[in-house]
């Protein structure tokens, strides 16, 4: 988990963070940043357009990508990396949904009386 200083949990980093976090090259991240969608969809502009901010989930995106491209070690196409991304998240989202309503069925369980 990353913290700030006070504490509190971090959600969103600049990219010379993320660069410390994951040790993958700024200019990597940003070129993949343009290329895949997931990625992209991670990013949060302040009002003014100085700094792009990267969510929490970015760090993770960034590393399946990574993984991915190491594991065919081999250029793909932009649209399947995007395919996997996005149907490996979906998965996990299903996955989160349905632990929600099993924790949800166990507190009425316990809850009645």
């Amino acid at each position: 988990m990353y913290t700030k200083s006070n504490g509190k949990e971090k959600y969103y980093f600049k990219i010379g963070e993320l660069e410390t976090i994951t040790g993958i090259p700024a200019n990597k991240i940003r070129y993949w940043t343009n290329k895949y969608g997931y990625l992209k969809n991670q990013l949060r502009s302040n009002s003014k357009g100085e700094h792009r901010l990267y969510h929490k989930k970015s760090i993770g995106v960034i590393r399946k990508i990574n993984s991915y491209l190491n594991e065919i070690n081999a250029k793909m196409d932009g649209r399947k990396i995007n395919e996997k991304l996005e149907n490996t998240f979906r998965k996990e989202g299903e996955v989160l949904y349905r632990l929600k309503e099993i924790q949800n069925r166990l507190e009425k369980i316990l809850n009645t009386p």
